[in-house]
């Protein structure tokens, strides 16, 4: 008798102990192991949104590969920076193309203008809506010009050949001003040389600070490398 009651005994401790663990493991554990679960995924979540700020922040890397290169594109004709260099570069083609020298190069080179705030009366009208004038003066210039005055001398065909070269460059690259000058000459001449026409040109061309958060290195010079010879620095 004695020893049954010793069975129940422990039958019935053992119950109350697996119904204890099974309370502890309810009430506290169960709760523990979803609260880590969800800040896992809360942690994961906010890595992501740490690195997608951090790729806002560095430029390129936020965009897809379609729009970095259609960015590179823009970028080959409208430059992060004036890039006088470059622009010289593409003028000198034009002059080989063309056997035709410019006398000079005289660049104008245009700044950002800073944001200015529209006056308080013209900025908010009545409605609520801006104004594509205070909209203007609130927004800085997007693509700012990049001049060269030059003059070059040629004959009719030599300049009509850079005029239509021109849009082939490139650079995006246009016409401001153009004026010409030909030295007077008899009407009919045979054997006459080719006439000679003086030509003050104005070129504008753009480049766009703007671009510059979606670049991380600054805008390539292409060189050639000299043949046979080393720098001894490196």
């Amino acid at each position: 008798m004695s020893m049954l009651n010793s069975t129940r005994n422990q039958v019935i401790v053992a119950v109350i102990l697996a119904l204890a663990l099974v309370m502890v493991y309810m009430n506290f554990v169960s709760p523990l192991q979803s609260e880590k679960e969800s800040k896992a995924k809360l942690l994961v979540q906010k890595k992501q949104e740490l690195d997608s700020l951090n790729k806002r922040a560095a430029g390129g890397s936020a965009v897809g590969a379609a729009e970095q290169i259609s960015l590179s594109k823009a970028r080959s004709r409208v430059p992060e920076v004036p890039d006088v260099e470059g622009l010289i570069r593409e003028v000198r083609m034009l002059e080989v193309i063309t056997k035709m020298s410019l006398a000079s190069y005289n660049f104008e080179i245009g700044k950002a203008a800073d944001p200015v705030a529209a006056p308080a009366s013209s900025a908010q009208p009545a409605n609520g809506s801006a104004t594509p004038a205070a909209t203007a003066a609130v927004m800085p210039s997007l693509a700012i010009p990049v001049k060269l005055n030059t003059t070059v001398k040629g004959d009719y065909q030599q300049i009509r050949r850079f005029l239509s070269e021109l849009q082939t460059a490139n650079r995006l690259m246009q016409v401001d001003k153009l004026t010409f000058a030909v030295k007077g000459a008899a009407p009919v001449k045979l054997n006459a040389s080719k006439r000679e026409i003086t030509v003050n040109i104005s070129l504008v061309s753009y480049y766009a600070p703007g671009l510059q958060k979606f670049f991380k290195a600054p805008l390539p010079v292409p060189y050639n490398k000299p043949a046979g010879k080393t720098n001894p620095l490196y």
